[in-house]
């Protein structure tokens, strides 16, 4: 990393494997600045495919699905807060809260979100789950070991 990128302020908006993976990235090749990664879950990165399949299937709980650090990143973890938008001007991540984080460089690493049933009235039926984060995948695992039918 060239001497004049390893200072400084780097925000990562987005908490999962790719936030990760980057912060850990970042002090690998030398970043030395101020490192920070904002995520809206409150848990620390974790593996979301053992979700719908070790979790479901009793063999693990969605407490256990935690990514390993191959390195400490040295990071400002920010969890359970979501960013709600990007000061370019101002170079600063503005948060739900009423934060803001300044930059001197961002990455967004957000992925995805799972698309929502399509008719609202049928999704708010009992027994209609989403599954995409670790207390779907508990909430969905306890209704399917009492015996309850659901859709995801």
């Amino acid at each position: 990393m060239p001497g004049d990128l390893k200072d400084g302020r780097i925000v990562i908006v987005g908490a999962s494997l790719a936030g990760l993976r980057t912060a850990e990235a970042l002090r690998e090749e030398g970043f030395a600045g101020s490192l920070t990664v904002v995520g809206d879950e409150p848990h620390p990165p974790y593996d979301r495919p053992p979700l719908s399949k070790q979790v479901l299937l009793g063999q693990a709980t969605a407490d256990t699905t935690g990514l390993p650090m191959r390195r400490d990143p040295d990071a400002d973890w920010r969890l359970g807060v979501r960013a709600t938008g990007v000061d370019l001007l101002g170079k600063q991540v503005l948060l739900e809260d009423g934060e803001s984080l300044p930059y001197d460089r961002l990455l967004i690493a957000t992925g995805t979100r799972a698309r929502p049933w399509p008719n609202p009235e049928e999704a708010a039926l009992d027994g209609v789950f989403t599954l995409r984060t670790r207390e779907d995948a508990g909430g969905l695992a306890q209704q399917l070991a009492a015996g309850r039918s659901a859709c995801w």
